[in-house]
């Protein structure tokens, strides 16, 4: 009821913003004409501007417009349009008007946004990847700016963890740095460091940059490790108002639905195990008489509605602008009781005081709600997909009497699915201002301050409807999480030119910022009613936890770069940062990260025009030092916790106060240095560009635990040890590969190739890393191994050789029956034990790709993109466990009757030798997906629609995974389960942690969807 309120809303906004444009003056003078490219095509969305006046009017399809309200007889037009020059014509009232614009043959000529500040493309001398608004992949279920990327930049992996509403993305630019530290990159949004700037709305986004090589990156000095992602947003232009309003409303599809037993198939064969076993069949005769057969997926998936709606308004005169923008999003899950939703609106706005002043601000507020669950690849109750997956079909949902039906004391998926509540509210809010102030020609000062806070609330709720809630006759915990950010920069820039070849541009700044982060947990129960949930935490009889927190890091920076070009054609650029953190001890307190990089603009030479190939050549070559400074808080600090301490033989214990973890001033920054060599290219006036990269780099002074004697009342003290190298190669293509009057056909494909290894890990010799148990009645087993030469999340375990026939003796398992698993005796002792483990793949993608073909034919517009990795596995416990207990791979168990099979008689967790992970359930997960097609129209309109008040209307259908090509028999070869998991090497160092040391496991993921969605943009 509240989305139909919602809606209804929505759309009387839009009526009303309709009527508003209505009442404008329509008797006035007015300019129409046409703007159309060299080869005859009208130039859609191109701006035509009345110079000196705020009269806009932006093309249509066909490159028509109209300007109305014109006070003058005569005026200049202003037209501008990417891929274009800019021009301007005279124009009288009441006559049409015929441009022609001419390309732009210097696309390099494009201004970007590089660390504080922008440059020309041609002037770049590192390695940055750009993507216009026009390029994101929006629509659908593109619900942040991580989704939006995906696949469209060289070097650049982005996935999710899992495939929930609101979930989780992951990306990784040129591989992964750290073992112990994240290795997310840098998220910088109009000039504003935010730690959730991948989550905002991606319809305010006007493009991304993203800085790979040191040389970009160095200038963010102890965060710019793992890359750096410039995000800006839209901003107003001069010219009259314009108001759009974009939204679409779609269906998302489950697909690669688990084939599963039904109820009987499964009993029979269950009973038939345990009779095998020399146990009592599990279910009687009147279970198996029953005729119950619950399809647990069907009743927890759903076909589920996503909606998105944004309106828009931007304006401004020849010294002020504006840009307001709101936005709703929903996605209901396609798992029942998984629904998430943001509300958001941004403001964006300057004004300039004569040609030296100008300030500035961006505020930006959002609010989301999800119901979330656990999808971290654990078998408790709560991980909803695990008893979907597993959970016997002879169990009905309901009693007759309504309550949820239960076996052997444990309650159903749809119960632990539906029952309890698991609700997140975040709250988020931006604002950042800026001055700038030209001291002197050619020197500039530039201030920005700004403050974020993002304010989560968690709360769950266990009804007593449940077995475990009643027990503890309901359970609520709240979770608030407060993080607040803030930070002001001064920095100022000069830029000369002189001895007419050579051009200089300094920089020189200085930085603070401020990280607060307060935590708040309670956790009570035995509550005398379900009806509070979360909500009336002092109204439970008994608090079982409760704890809080507040952290406070100060980070204090300098930095200055330096860059040179002579005759335009040799450019070089240095920097150097200074970053100083409370995260360090006192030895180290301040990190220093220098950067250098070259470039020569070969195509100016006469040698190479003389050749008649390149529109533009240029080869550059970087070297710099980048850090990463997100770890945990205070862990160069010693730790005391209570201990209780005797004072001899019989005597009462006493509370004490003991060390718990090793104090170390010296520790200090993991730092990576990176090489980069490329080439640009321009061919055929630049209507085809590419652009190759070579980069290595190496991550030293790795955060790990590392042994220590015992002595000292603890195993392990964390330091900076080890190292890892990635290196690789990018392709980027871009082409126009036909453009004419009625057709244009543009073309963009990026590859990356990825390799990681191992160089040192110190005291260690390997560290592996052990994955939850897939099964009550087997513990955790060894998962990934990472040794020197090796990449992380190497899958390790047994080679499975297939399962033992009758009458077959294998030595190397003596104890083994016919139908058990047989593993391979890797080191021929004769035996099976845990020598006989190899590696068995790799976790991590070597290559990642997109390619993407756009076509406009008159006012239909086309666009297919495909996007995709290659090299790397997967391990598919989901099909592990199908096989075991409840898909129909059962069936195909080894019996006297089935004995050319290579399924065992009863699974992987009976028998002593070998174990599960094993290289049957190990599988290429290399994939091509066709991610999403658009088909669009622009509509014709006439002059006379709303009095010629709209400009614009363009319809359009978006389809999202239509399909994948790929091996992997998993659900989706993009999974990527967030385990949690412990690790161990013969030395004695352990640990916990997720993600970076063991990815590849497929085990309870949100199962994939596919989206049909359908929506108008309209401008006014």
């Amino acid at each position: 009821m509240k989305k139909a309120n919602l809606a209804v809303l929505l759309f009387t906004c839009v009526l009303l913003l309709l009527h508003i444009v209505v009442q404008a003056q329509t008797n006035a003078a007015q300019i129409s004409g046409t703007v159309k490219d060299a080869k005859g095509a009208g130039v859609p969305n191109a701006s035509v501007h009345v110079k000196g006046s705020r009269a806009v009017a932006v093309t249509d399809a066909e490159g028509h417009f109209v300007i109305k309200s014109i006070n003058q007889k005569k005026a200049v037009l202003q037209i501008s349009s990417v891929g274009f020059a800019d021009q301007e014509v005279s124009a009288t009232a009441g006559e049409d008007v015929a441009v022609t614009l001419q390309d732009n043959a210097k696309k390099l000529d494009e201004v970007v946004v590089v660390g504080y500040g922008t440059a020309k493309k041609k002037d770049l001398s590192s390695s940055i990847s750009s993507i216009s608004s026009d390029q994101m992949n929006l629509g659908g279920v593109t619900s942040n700016a991580a989704q939006a990327i995906q696949g469209r930049a060289a070097g650049v992996q982005v996935s999710q963890t899992n495939s929930a509403p609101g979930g989780e993305t992951v990306i990784r630019i040129r591989g992964g740095n750290s073992i112990k530290s994240t290795n997310e990159p840098l998220y910088v949004v109009d000039g504003f460091i935010s730690s959730s700037g991948k989550d905002i709305n991606p319809n305010d986004i006007d493009d991304i940059q993203i800085l790979k090589d040191a040389s970009a990156t160095a200038i963010y000095g102890a965060r710019g490790a793992n890359g750096v992602v410039l995000i800006t947003t839209k901003r107003g232009k001069t010219g009259k108002p314009v108001v759009q309003y974009d939204g679409y409303y779609g269906v998302q599809k489950v697909y690669n639905k688990p084939t599963l037993m039904n109820a009987q198939d499964y009993m029979k064969t269950t009973n038939a195990k345990a009779v095998e076993n020399g146990n009592p069949p599990e279910f009687s005769a009147t279970e198996l008489a029953s005729n119950t057969n619950t399809d647990w997926f069907a009743l927890a998936t759903r076909d589920a509605k996503v909606q998105d709606h944004n309106i828009s308004l931007s304006g401004g005169s020849e010294d002020s602008h504006i840009a307001l923008s709101g936005n709703y999003f929903s996605q209901d899950g396609a798992l029942k009781k998984t629904d998430f939703t943001r509300y958001s609106g941004r403001l964006n706005f300057d004004k300039s005081y004569g040609k030296k002043f100008k300030i500035g601000g961006n505020v930006y507020g959002a609010h989301t709600y999800s119901q979330y669950k656990t999808y971290d690849g654990n078998i408790v109750p709560s991980n909803a997909l695990y008893g979907i997956y597993f959970t016997s079909p002879s169990i009905p949902v309901y009693n007759a009497d309504g309550t949820y039906a239960t076996r052997k004391g444990r309650d159903n998926p749809i119960a632990w699915l539906l029952a309890p509540t698991n609700d997140r509210f975040i709250n988020r809010i931006t604002a950042s201002f800026f001055a700038d102030y030209e001291v002197l020609p050619g020197l500039n000062l530039h201030l920005n301050a700004g403050a974020e806070n993002t304010a989560t609330k968690e709360g769950t709720y266990l009804p007593t409807t449940l077995i475990s809630g009643s027990k503890v006759k309901g359970q609520a915990s709240v979770n608030d999480v407060s993080g607040t950010t803030t930070l002001w920069e001064a920095y100022a820039n000069y830029k000369a030119k002189f001895a007419g070849k050579h051009s200089l541009s300094i920089l020189a700044g200085v930085s603070r910022q401020k990280d607060i982060t307060q935590i708040h947990y309670t956790q009570v129960q035995k509550f005398p009613t379900d009806e509070y949930l979360y909500n009336r935490l002092d109204a439970a009889a008994e608090r079982i936890g409760a704890s809080s927190s507040r952290v406070e890091v100060p980070v204090a920076s300098f930095y200055g770069r330096l860059n040179y070009s002579f005759a335009d054609k040799y450019l070089a650029t240095f920097s150097l940062r200074a970053d100083g953190s409370s995260k360090f001890g006192a030895n180290n307190r301040y990190g220093y990260f220098p950067a250098g990089s070259l470039a020569w603009r070969m195509s100016d030479e006469d040698f190479i025009k003389h050749l008649n190939l390149f529109s533009t050549l240029k080869v550059r070559g970087s070297y710099g030092i980048t850090g990463n400074d997100r770890i945990p808080t205070y862990i160069y600090m010693a730790t005391f916790g209570p201990s209780n301490v005797s004072l001899g033989q019989g005597s009462d214990a006493y509370n004490g106060t003991v060390i718990t973890r090793a104090a170390n001033p010296d520790l200090q920054w993991e730092s990576t240095s990176q090489l980069d060599l490329g080439v640009d290219m321009g061919f055929a006036k630049n209507k085809i560009n590419v652009t190759v990269d070579y980069y290595r780099k190496k991550t030293s002074k790795l955060l790990m635990d590392l042994p220590i004697g015992q002595w000292w009342g603890f195993s392990t003290q964390t330091a900076n040890a080890g190292a890892i190298e990635n290196k690789g190669l990018e392709l980027y293509v871009n082409s126009e590969n036909i453009s004419n009057k009625n057709f244009r056909w543009n073309t963009t494909f990026n590859i990356a190739w990825n390799k990681q290894r191992a160089l040192n890990l110190a005291a260690s010799k390997s560290i592996i890393t052990q994955t939850a148990n897939p099964d009550g009645s087997v513990p955790a087993a060894d998962f990934t191994k990472l040794e020197v030469g090796q990449e992380l999340s190497m899958l390790y375990g047994y080679v499975y050789d297939g399962v033992i026939k009758s009458g077959e003796k294998y030595t190397a398992q003596p104890d083994s029956k016919p139908g058990d698993p047989k593993y391979r005796d890797l080191d021929g002792d004769g035996l099976i034990t845990a020598k006989d483990r190899q590696y068995l793949g790799n976790a991590n993608p070597h290559y990642v790709y997109g390619l993407s073909n756009d076509f406009s034919y008159k006012g239909i517009e086309l666009s297919i993109f495909f996007q995709g990795a290659l090299d790397y596995n997967l391990y598919n416990m989901n099909r592990l466990l199908l096989e075991t207990y409840t898909g129909t791979d059962a069936l195909k168990r080894w019996t006297p009757q089935n004995e050319n099979t290579d399924v065992p008689r009863n699974g992987y967790f009976t028998t002593k030798y070998g174990g599960y992970i094993n290289s049957r359930f190990v599988e290429n997960a290399s994939y091509l997906r066709c991610k999403t097609i658009t088909l669009g129209y622009n509509l014709p309109l006439q002059n006379t629609w709303l009095g010629g008040k709209i400009k614009n209307i363009k319809v359009y259908a978006t389809v999202q995974n239509l399909f994948t090509v790929t091996k992997y028999t998993g659900t989706d070869p993009e999974v990527n389960t967030n385990v949690k998991y412990s690790y161990n090497d013969p030395q004695g160092t352990s640990g916990s942690g997720t993600g970076n040391l063991s990815s590849g496991l497929d085990f309870n993921a949100y199962p994939p969807f596919r989206s049909y969605t359908f929506g108008a943009k309209i401008n006014f």
